[in-house]
């Protein structure tokens, strides 16, 4: 999984940095909540660990923000609040689960493997970006009137592309999500399967394309004027 904890002490951080890629995950930190919306506007991630006591806001008025913007990201609240109130708070703000500190690594991984699995088995509705529709039932793409033609793994990351229309889907989570790789294997795959989907989207007439940020990764968006 591909993880933002969002927390104010270092030393914590360091350590579930470390846990993080003891289980094969993947965790960037940030230690303030506008550092956590900011970065999230442009990163997709599997999951946010987030802490209740930051600095500049707290981890409610962050959810809170998510939420009104469409993220639906799982949220899981991280903190030494142990109160009924503030756990009611947490869920009510738009949070998934609440775990207090101090906490076991085991547990923290347990809750973040069931919040994954939770929305992975959520059944997803039909997405529209610009004029591209994406039908998840029938596993079609249509830009307008024309099917876009579309392999299996072609499909899957045009699925990745349009839920994160607009930002940017860094090479690796591509890879991850639509190979199953969790390594560079040095090859241009993602490059190579880019450029047919782009040259079917193009060819479909749809009126968004998918960009190269270079060093970055893609993202499915309206053309740069």
């Amino acid at each position: 999984m591909h993880l933002l904890l969002v927390e104010d002490d270092p030393e914590l951080a360091r350590q579930m940095t470390f846990w993080m890629a003891q289980a094969g995950h993947s965790l960037h930190w940030v230690g303030r909540g506008q550092a956590a919306l900011d970065w999230l506007k442009d990163h997709p991630c599997d999951a946010v660990i987030l802490d209740v006591g930051l600095p500049d806001m707290d981890g409610f008025t962050v959810v809170e923000t998510l939420r009104s913007h469409g993220v639906l990201t799982p949220v899981l609240f991280l903190t030494a609040r142990a109160g009924v109130p503030d756990r009611v708070r947490g869920l009510a703000a738009g949070g998934d689960d609440y775990l207090t500190k101090p906490f076991a690594a085991e547990e923290l991984l347990a809750r973040l493997d069931a919040l994954h699995r939770r929305a992975a088995q959520v059944q997803p509705d039909r997405r529209r970006v610009g004029n591209s529709i994406l039908d998840p039932v029938k596993r079609r793409v249509t830009c307008g009137n024309e099917t876009v033609d579309l392999q299996p793994r072609e499909w899957t990351l045009m699925e990745v592309l349009m839920k994160h229309e607009g930002r940017i889907v860094p090479k690796q989570f591509l890879l991850e999500q639509v190979w199953d790789i969790r390594f560079d294997p040095g090859t241009n795959v993602v490059d190579a399967m880019i450029c047919r989907l782009r040259r079917k989207l193009e060819s479909a007439g749809s009126d968004l394309h998918i960009e190269t940020i270079r060093g970055k990764g893609y993202a499915y968006k309206k053309e740069s004027v």
